[in-house]
């Protein structure tokens, strides 16, 4: 088994890796468990007409997602546009 040797710099790592496979040190990695926090979500109430709202759940049910997940992508994309443009 080929151990990881110990790096003085970044730098040094990374000329390491770029001229090593890393699938010849597998058994040195150790596993790690990476905790990615979701984004906290507030609750709000939105009020929509039964046309509106049964359009919505149709589009998003071709798309596969749910009614609400689209509506926080369609705000999301309107709001990158809305910065891209300010």
């Amino acid at each position: 088994m080929k151990k990881i040797p110990k790096f003085r710099s970044e730098e040094e790592e990374r000329r390491f890796w770029k001229t090593h496979e890393i699938v010849s040190y597998e058994p040195a990695l150790k596993k790690v468990k990476m905790i990615f926090p979701k984004p906290r979500k507030r609750l709000i109430s939105l009020r929509l007409d039964e046309e509106q709202l049964s359009r919505l759940k149709a589009l998003a049910a071709k798309k596969g997602i749910g009614y609400q997940t689209m509506i926080r992508i369609w705000i999301q994309e309107r709001l990158n546009e809305l910065a891209k443009s300010a």
